[in-house]
């Protein structure tokens, strides 16, 4: 027989305990128990018993209570049964007026009740807390309407009496220091070639093609010995340029023929990859038109392949006349 007992929510204050302390009505159970709609809960639950035969049920309240602290709380019949013996908050969702430590009734009830309840019950029930939950969450945003409606129509009577700008506003460039090696146009090109290295080792492995002739291992010989060297003269870096430029040249080449003869080759490279062939061409062709013009800056020079977003700015400090970094712009009150 099904059993329920229609009431208002216990007031909180009401609530017996064996204990000195009374309940927190911020706690998540108090509150979740004055919002559900146990009502309109009972009925779905009450279409599976009969009003007059069979021996009188455990209050609805409690089964529907214990349903939703075991899936709240993912905990198993047992587990659901000791936990809510032992938390009078929990007992309080159950609608008892007093702390008890006995059990509300044996867990394997648990097998029964899902036995009885079906699919569309549980459904059923989930509509009825979601349709609770929607309006109250379209009272909250009513209540938020009205006060923005207030803030506007204050911001509007008071906007004879908002401030005009006043003064200048002084901005200056600094940077934000990035650690970095110092670049040269020499180490850039030995980085890109040897990232260009790479990128043709990755596409013939990936396409099982023949590596074509890169001359990684003169074009390295030749970087070092420039770069262990103590002093070198402005014809010999020029030249050494001039090398770096042409073996990256040919790598470049060799990237774009395997790319045009095979059509999905592109897929090999991931967005890393791709993003620094990118760079390498800009890289390559900036570095081209300053050996060519013979100068020694470019718009947008790229002074990283790792990041390419950095800029150098001169800053004429002692010791550290440039820094490179990203480039700000602060405001100064």
């Amino acid at each position: 027989m099904f059993n329920y007992t229609a009431q208002n929510q216990l007031e909180i204050f009401d609530f017996k305990t064996e204990f000195q302390s009374k309940l927190d009505p911020n706690n998540r159970w108090v509150k979740m128990a004055k919002l559900l709609d146990w009502d309109r809960l009972a009925e779905v639950y009450s279409q599976n018993f009969s009003s007059t035969m069979g021996a009188k049920g455990i209050d609805a309240r409690i089964i529907i209570g214990a349903l939703i602290i075991k899936h709240i709380e993912a905990k198993d019949d047992r587990g659901t049964i000791d936990a809510i013996k032992e938390n009078p908050y929990m007992q309080f969702f159950l609608g008892f007026d007093h702390f008890s430590s006995e059990a509300v009734f044996d867990p394997s009830l648990f097998v029964h009740i899902r036995k009885r309840l079906c699919n569309g019950d549980f459904d059923k029930m989930n509509q009825v807390i979601i349709a609770q939950a929607l309006n109250l969450n379209e009272k909250d945003k009513t209540k938020e309407e009205r006060k923005n409606t207030d803030e506007d129509n204050f911001s509007h009577n008071d906007s004879s009496h908002e401030p005009t700008n006043k003064g200048k506003l002084q901005m200056d460039a600094t940077i934000a220091d990035a650690h970095i090696k110092f670049p040269t146009d020499l180490s850039l090109l030995n980085d890109s070639r040897e990232k260009s290295e790479k990128l043709i080792d990755r596409l013939c492995l990936s396409l099982r093609l023949p590596k074509p002739r890169t001359y990684r291992r003169e074009a390295r010989k030749k970087w070092l010995n420039l770069s262990k060297s103590k002093k070198n003269s402005f014809k010999q870096i020029q030249n050494g340029i001039k090398q770096q430029l042409n073996y990256l040249k040919r790598n470049i080449k060799s990237i774009d023929k395997i790319l045009e003869d095979n059509q999905l080759s592109l897929c090999c490279f991931d967005k890393k990859e791709y993003k620094y062939l990118l760079v390498i061409k800009e890289l390559h062709r900036q570095q081209l038109e300053m050996f060519q013009e013979k100068k020694h800056t470019v718009s947008n020079r790229i002074v990283s392949i790792h990041q390419p977003h950095i800029r150098p700015m001169v800053r004429g400090k002692q010791g550290k006349k440039v820094e490179f970094g990203a480039k700000i712009n602060v405001s100064l009150q």
